[in-house]
């Protein structure tokens, strides 16, 4: 296997478990694993030597949710000041309507998850979770596998998270009747997906996950049948939103209680499971959540565009939860970028606390991105530099004009800057980002291939 030195980076934030920072250091890496961090490193037996000068280097930044097909409903007119409700129906509609009209199709999804994996990647991100819940008329369709297909394209790192939607209206439930599947059926398909794709060895670029949409469209049979699923395949995880406003009403309306509460019901208090948006869980809740190890991917951007206010940050540091960052769907984003979520996170924490000890600190959030993403996901063999990790890191140039008086690069990493573009970008030791621009692939023609499929609102 080939080995790779990166030599001299100007700093080396490793986020392992001492939190080490080194300055003008090295990283060896042997085919697709860090081998050795430390300062001059021989270069005895390296096949390449990478100028690591002025870079920043960081873990690959992991995003603990998305829904790369909302890619394609990015700053939608009507939906511009929208709350969760007539969004979620506003969504809905135009994915139907592209749906009826033949327009929603395997291609689309591969086209706009290329792009938006490729965004991704340019800003750092080496590991996505893509929750695909949209199946029009009951039928998979093949989404799933298109989004697998456009990150092997790429080279990323991939937990495709098999969604579902099985309660309707016209059996007592709240989603359009025309996006519900039977429970035995999604099943059948999360069972085929994980038999083809799943990888559950280190340093795998493609797993499996099973994450129904939530329980305001989800009827309490998937969630149990879930996790009998997952009990039995190694490296399978469970994921779902939690905490998102209308699954409260729900719970309480439907069940009469809360939705962690149903969570702790169907068997999903588990270190096997990871929670997207959880905004406002009652206080007493949250040691809970972090007793059972399960984790929230906190999700700053949608939780603000949607109105819903800042979920409670401190108190799940504090407690102790495995804390890890998404972007979600683009559609309540409109963008994948994780570094520039990182920064809107690092200010609007601040609002409404009087005490800046209690903001969240920079290096935080980055652990968030980096260490507590892997975590939600169940990848000890991601998230940090050090040895026996996979190779996934992310470079950041600091001699630009946009970091000039910088006295702090990894807090003036996500506080300042111009670009959230990574200058060198490495997964599995592979180079897929240098110098700025993707070694694979041409980001013209991925952006040209996916406007020519996303139809007209």
């Amino acid at each position: 296997m080939a080995r790779t030195i990166l030599r001299r980076l100007a700093h080396v934030a490793t986020f392992d478990d001492e939190d080490h920072e080194l300055v003008d250091a090295d990283i060896l890496i042997d085919g697709t694993t860090i081998a050795e961090v430390g300062v001059g490193l021989p270069t005895d037996g390296v096949d390449r030597v990478i100028d690591g000068s002025g870079l920043l280097a960081l873990p690959g930044l992991i995003n603990a949710h998305h829904h790369l097909y909302q890619t394609a409903m990015r700053a939608i007119p009507k939906l511009e000041r929208s709350s969760i409700g007539p969004w979620l129906a506003g969504v809905s509609a135009v994915a139907l309507g592209w749906w009826r009209a033949g327009r929603f199709t395997h291609d689309l999804v591969r086209a706009v998850g290329r792009a938006a994996l490729l965004e991704s990647l340019l800003g750092g991100v080496t590991t996505t979770a893509d929750q695909h819940y949209f199946f029009p008329g009951g039928d998979p369709g093949g989404y799933v596998e298109a989004t697998i297909e456009a990150a092997l394209d790429l080279g990323v790192r991939l937990h495709a998270a098999r969604g579902t939607i099985t309660h309707g209206r016209a059996d007592g439930g709240t989603a359009d009747d025309a996006l519900v599947e039977p429970v035995d059926a999604v099943l059948r398909h999360c069972a085929a997906l994980i038999d083809r794709y799943h990888d559950p060895e280190p340093r795998a670029r493609i797993r499996v996950d099973i994450a129904p949409c939530g329980v305001h469209v989800d009827r309490p049979e998937m969630f149990v049948e879930a996790a009998a699923l997952a009990e039995d395949r190694p490296g399978v995880r469970l994921h779902t939103h939690l905490y998102e406003r209308v699954d409260v009403e729900v719970a309480a309306s439907r069940y009469g209680t809360t939705p962690w509460r149903l969570m702790d019901r169907f068997g999903w208090a588990t270190d096997r499971a990871w929670f997207a948006h959880v905004n406002r869980p009652p206080p007493d809740e949250i040691p809970e959540i972090a007793a059972a190890g399960s984790g929230v991917a906190h999700l700053i951007a949608p939780d603000l565009r949607l109105g819903w206010g800042l979920a409670p940050v401190r108190e799940f540091l504090d407690a102790g939860v495995t804390l890890g960052f998404g972007t979600t769907g683009s559609a309540s984003n409109d963008g994948s970028n994780l570094l520039g979520d990182l920064r809107l996170a690092s200010l609007a924490h601040r609002l409404g606390e009087d005490e800046p000890e209690r903001w969240p600190r920079v290096r935080e959030l980055l652990r968030a991105a980096t260490r507590g993403s892997a975590a939600c996901l169940g990848r000890d063999d991601l998230g940090a530099i050090e040895p026996g990790r996979a190779a996934d890191i992310a470079c950041f140039d600091l001699t630009q004009v946009d970091r000039v008086g910088v006295h702090d690069p990894v807090a003036g990493l996500v506080l300042t800057g111009l670009s959230d573009v990574a200058s060198l970008v490495m997964v599995n030791g592979e180079v897929l980002v240098e110098g700025g621009h993707p070694t694979k692939v041409d980001p013209a023609e991925i952006a040209r291939e996916a406007r020519a499929l996303v139809p007209a609102i």
